[in-house]
């Protein structure tokens, strides 16, 4: 085998190998033709140009979507949670048009009596409102006092409906 010499860059002496370099400079690892391309530069965005404003624009949408779509739902929930509290429309005094509310949002709610609350629920509203609207209007008065008075009141007169509906 052929013996190549070459001289140090640092201390100026032959150096023996065995086989030749390539040209890679002092000590540098040598690499291959394809790993020597340069890179294209990723060129920045300046704030003066009309594609930064334009991608602005887009962020900026995408924010106020994403904000709008938050407020919505915590909106939905906030008003549900209200539902829950005895708030001043339960201190009407005709419990009638919140037996109505009821079966129109399909939903039950805390009624006020006067020896405290009570949680009417959909089928009872709904079958109270029903008798409500067919009687005269002697009956509807009766059932108006029956709907404002106590639990015990209320209770005896949605049994005593209950048990006419299921006739």
């Amino acid at each position: 085998m052929a013996k190549w010499k070459e001289v140090s860059s640092y201390t100026g002496e032959e150096i023996e190998e065995d086989a030749p370099t390539n040209s890679a400079g002092s000590g540098a690892v040598s690499m291959p033709p394809d790993a020597m391309m340069k890179k294209k530069k990723k060129t920045l965005l300046d704030a003066r140009t009309k594609t930064y404003k334009e991608h602005k624009a887009k962020l900026e949408a995408a924010r106020l979507k994403r904000e709008n779509a938050r407020k919505s739902k915590f909106v939905e929930k906030v008003k549900e949670s209200i539902d829950d509290f005895n708030r001043e429309i339960y201190f009407e005094e005709n419990n009638m048009n919140i037996l109505k509310d009821i079966v129109v949002k399909k939903q039950a709610k805390p009624v006020k009596f006067s020896d405290g609350t009570m949680k009417v629920d959909m089928f009872t509203a709904s079958a109270i409102t029903q008798v409500y609207n067919k009687v005269n209007i002697d009956n509807k008065k009766k059932l108006e006092k029956m709907v404002n008075g106590t639990k015990g009141q209320f209770g005896s007169m949605a049994n005593k409906i209950m048990k006419m509906i299921s006739k």
